[in-house]
């Protein structure tokens, strides 16, 4: 159905796209950059994924080997990537720095002045050109020297991550107003507890080493921020976030209180672990009596999580100026059956107990969007709030324009009713400016991008996609243009 309605956001509000270091820079070891824990894996696993647009004189034709070796030779097209952003018409970027590019060793003992001047170019072009840099000081990519410490869960790494902070702080800040510290912690900490996700420590400390990663996370961030305001603020005048994935819940059975219930210990598990510290300095109260019930269960004595000292909680608390969220879809929840909780391998499922199912409906996508939306007002006291990625994947060798248009109007829509409700929502980036790695999936399988990527040239070529326009009309608009009848 046509409709003349225009959706119009406020005049000051930031919207664009966004990208991560690891998924398109490339230039894995040019200049001096050390391996990050990501080459690592990559380069240990030798991950090969079918490319069903491999050219015909391919020598291994429909398969790829999958690295972050060259992804979109970003390092290498600052220019054209800028260009492409201004073309867009965005008023905001978000990228992250990737730690072994500018501290190669860790820390700042070593700096990599290319690597820095990379960096120190791609945000004075973009101020050039009125985009507002949002800076991510981690998405996924840990030097991997410091993984030979133990990485995430040895305590000591947040010395390391607030002694690279400092020197982002005193690199950048001055032109960066805007930071998260961590993307998507929760699934930093999976990578510590399974074998799909960098480091690849394996199952045997899942439900253990990945507790210890979040406790080691939360205390980080909250050291970047105290830092921030102590030595910084006053002559920077910046924000600094942490980024969350966000997902919604909805019952399996509308009609089960089983299901009902699964709804909020499924929020309590993947958000309220990262949430409730920030805002009383304790961990959700379903998730500690959740272990308890396991370890009974299982006769575990080994101690698996631990709460946060008085000293701790000071810090922890409060330790944000806005909330960054990644949103991409709903699911359906319930309680595992006693059948299913005997044959989970992973000790962190058997602590939740739940069954995620597909969600197939756009309704609840949308509706989905909301819940969170409604559920960070809620659990941390009406936050300012920022969405930090939101996308649909799109299939190789398909126009699925339509597709992912009316997602992106679907959500756009939804954050509009909340800003008229009065939530404080100061931002929305699409994922992604461009096609890119998507992790252990390839190039192929999920192609994100307002831009396509040939990754079948080595030049790794950019083109726009069919609805570019769309995208263009709303950055430079901050406007949901009219649907047309046909």
């Amino acid at each position: 159905m046509a409709s003349k309605e225009v959706v119009k956001f406020p005049e000051d509000f930031l919207i664009g796209t966004g990208s991560s270091a690891y998924q398109i820079e490339g230039g894995w070891d040019q200049d001096d950059k050390s391996a990050s824990i990501w080459d690592h894996y990559f380069h240990t696993k030798k991950i090969v994924v079918s490319n069903p647009t491999a050219k015909d004189n391919d020598p291994v034709a429909g398969c790829s080997l999958v690295n972050g070796d060259v992804a979109c030779n970003s390092y290498n097209k600052l220019e054209e990537d800028v260009n492409n952003l201004i073309e867009l018409g965005v008023n905001t970027y978000r990228f992250s720095i990737s730690w072994p590019r500018v501290l190669p060793n860790g820390d700042d003992r070593v700096v990599n002045e290319a690597g820095v001047n990379y960096y120190k170019s791609l945000i004075e072009k973009l101020l050039e050109n009125n985009i507002t840099p949002l800076v991510t000081m981690y998405h996924f990519d840990l030097p991997n020297i410091l993984q030979d410490l133990g990485g995430w869960s040895n305590p000591n790494i947040g010395e390391y991550f607030k002694n690279y902070a400092d020197f982002l702080f005193k690199t950048f800040g001055s032109q960066v107003k805007l930071w998260t510290t961590f993307n998507e912690p929760r699934f930093v900490a999976m990578g510590y507890g399974n074998e799909i996700l960098a480091p690849s420590i394996g199952e045997i400390f899942n439900g253990i080493a990945d507790y210890m990663v979040i406790r080691t996370i939360l205390l980080a961030h909250a050291a970047v921020y105290k830092l921030y305001k102590t030595k910084y603020l006053a002559e920077q005048q910046g924000e600094i976030s942490i980024c969350f994935d966000t997902v919604g819940y909805f019952p399996l059975n509308p009609d089960s209180v089983e299901d009902q219930e699964c709804v909020s210990k499924s929020f309590d598990f993947s958000l309220g672990v990262f949430t409730q510290p920030l805002r009383n300095g304790t961990f959700p109260q379903s998730l500690l009596d959740a272990i308890a019930k396991t370890d009974e269960k299982e006769k575990i004595t080994l101690r698996r999580i631990y709460e946060f000292s008085e000293e701790e909680k000071k810090d922890i608390k409060g330790s944000y100026d806005f909330i960054a969220f990644n949103y991409y879809d709903a699911r359906k929840v319930r309680p595992m059956t006693e059948d299913e909780y005997n044959q989970e391998k992973y000790l962190l499922n058997k602590d939740s107990s739940i069954v995620l199912s597909p969600n197939t409906e756009n309704i609840y996508t949308f509706r989905g969007f909301t819940q969170v939306v409604d559920w960070l007002v809620e659990n941390l006291n009406k936050p300012k709030l920022f969405v930090t990625e939101n996308g649909i994947y799109e299939l190789p060798g398909k126009d699925e324009s339509e597709k992912k248009i009316n997602y992106h109007r679907g959500i756009l829509t939804e954050l509009s009713k909340a800003l008229d409700k009065g939530v404080d929502i100061r931002g929305y980036l699409v994922w992604s400016f461009m096609d890119s790695l998507e992790w252990s999936s390839g190039y192929f399988k999920k192609l994100f991008g307002i831009y396509k990527v040939d990754f079948n040239d080595s030049d790794r070529p950019r083109t726009k996609k069919p609805s570019f326009k769309f995208f263009q009309t709303l950055f430079s608009t901050k406007a949901l243009p009219p649907v047309e009848s046909n």
